[in-house]
């Protein structure tokens, strides 16, 4: 879509504009960059992160971009992005009481769970819960002190139990709030020579927030629909007739009009909507010597797509099959991480290339 065409990286000025007072001109800019970023991030996360999160944009009071799963963002479970001098910082965090008590009870319902969602965030996000005193109506509540600021791997079992039992307590009481995030910053240096790639970069970190998430909003992720009863009237999709012949390796595939291969999707494969091949593959879609893309028709379920393209990827030559949105969202909805998606190829009378994709039956 259009900001995610114009976006090309958060360059130091995004930063550097938030120590400067009395410079609006290039705060305005820097907000206007990352205006551009969360437009960015949020289009090319996965389908099913996307619904998950209901709202995003800029907050000009904040200075800051978000993702959240309710409107007012501060609601339930939010996203922020923080640019500074220094930073640019990735926060998570639950703030409205009633959020709170819905998350301390889902997570000390599963403690064992939870507490392993914790472990995988690993050192490098800190966990900070706060107890605030709560002031009269209008006005914010109160710093009083940090129930823990720490790694968020660093708490074992039982002390993470304890500590979350007593924050529901203070929560449960008119007087406190206990307000909690995990959050982790990046040098503002690093992030500005990432360019575009920084949405990978960033896309990945919210990917590792997700199991947390869904655990503390119950919104755990939907059974694949793959997995449910399908109507009477639907259709199986009719395989290529390359399943009713021999189907040699990978390394004849340049002599092939037909061949079938199965791949195994990794997370960001998912994410970024890609499937990978081998570089043995490449020959039977290349032109000639100096082709580097070939369109491909792709079917998938009941639907033809037309925009999607074969690579060639030039540090090995590997082929890559590289998908529309359309085609990559059906890609997040029907997979898991780890599990197998099985491609099958065929050469048409018009030159041109039609690829079946299919869970691996």
């Amino acid at each position: 879509m259009p900001a995610n065409e114009q976006f090309s990286g958060l360059s130091m000025p995004v930063f550097t504009a938030f120590g400067w007072a009395g410079e609006e001109a290039a705060l305005n800019y820097a907000l206007e960059q990352l205006e551009l970023f969360i437009e960015a991030l949020y289009f090319g996360l996965p389908g099913e992160t996307r619904s998950f999160f209901a709202t995003h944009g800029l907050d000009q009071a904040g200075k800051n971009v978000y993702m959240a799963t309710a409107e007012p963002p501060d609601s339930e479970l939010y996203v922020l992005f923080n640019a500074r001098p220094m930073s640019l910082e990735i926060n998570m965090g639950i703030s409205d009481p009633g959020a709170l008590a819905k998350a301390f009870k889902l997570a000390l319902a599963n403690f064992e769970a939870f507490h392993s969602r914790l472990r995988a965030l690993g050192s490098e996000w800190t966990l900070r819960i706060q107890q605030k005193e709560v002031q009269p109506e209008g006005e914010e509540a109160t710093h009083h002190a940090d129930l823990y600021k720490g790694a968020a791997d660093e708490l074992d079992l039982e002390a993470a139990k304890e500590l979350f039992e007593r924050a529901q307590f203070l929560t449960s009481e008119p007087s406190w709030v206990t307000p909690f995030h995990f959050s982790q910053r990046r040098s503002s240096e690093k992030i500005a020579a990432m360019g575009r790639r920084v949405l990978d970069v960033l896309g990945d970190d919210v990917a590792s927030l997700m199991p947390a998430a869904r655990l503390l909003t119950g919104k755990e992720r939907r059974a694949k629909a793959k997995a449910k009863p399908k109507k009477p009237a639907r259709k199986k999709p009719v395989q290529p007739t390359v399943e009713q012949t021999t189907i040699r390796q990978p390394s004849d595939a340049a002599d092939l009009d037909e061949f079938v291969f199965v791949s195994e999707l990794q997370p960001l494969h998912i994410r970024r909507g890609f499937v990978n091949l081998t570089r043995n593959h490449w020959p039977f879609f290349a032109r000639n010597a100096r082709s580097t893309t070939r369109d491909v028709t792709v079917k998938y379920d009941e639907h033809t797509d037309k925009k999607s393209s074969v690579w060639r990827l030039s540090s090995n030559d590997q082929a890559r099959l590289v998908l529309s949105p359309a085609v990559q969202m059906w890609l997040a909805k029907e997979f898991e991480p780890y599990e197998q998606v099985q491609l099958a190829a065929v050469k048409q009378d018009d030159d041109k290339i039609q690829i079946t994709l299919s869970p691996l039956s």
